[in-house]
C-alpha cells in the first residue's frame, strides 16, 4: 500500500497523480495526461507523476513522448535509472 504522503511532494501534486491513475485505470488517458500536467506544474520534480505520463503516452503509442517522460524522470532521479531502462525497454516489444 502506498502511503498517504510522500515526503517532499505536496499532497496537492500526490491528490493529482491519484486523479490521474484513476483516470488511466478507467482506460482514459487523456485525462490522466492532464492530471499528470498539474501535479507536474505544482512538483516538478515529481518522478512518480513522469513516469505515470510517460505510461500513458506509451498507451497512447507515443512512444517517444513516452520516452522523454522517461528520460525526464531519469535525470530528475538518477537513482531511478534502472526502472527507466525496463519501462523503455518494455515499449520495444
Amino acid at each position: 500500500m502506498e502511503w498517504l504522503y510522500c515526503r517532499g511532494i505536496p499532497i496537492e501534486a500526490q491528490y493529482l497523480l491519484r486523479k490521474g491513475r484513476e483516470m488511466a485505470k478507467l482506460g482514459n488517458d487523456t485525462s490522466a495526461l492532464n492530471y499528470y500536467r498539474q501535479a507536474l506544474i505544482i512538483a516538478p520534480t515529481y518522478t512518480k507523476a513522469l513516469y505515470e505520463m510517460g505510461d500513458c503516452y506509451a498507451h497512447l503509442g507515443m512512444f517517444d513522448a513516452a520516452n522523454a517522460m522517461y528520460d525526464r524522470a531519469v535525470h530528475t532521479n538518477p537513482a531511478e535509472k534502472e526502472a527507466a531502462r525496463e519501462r523503455k525497454r518494455s515499449l520495444l516489444q
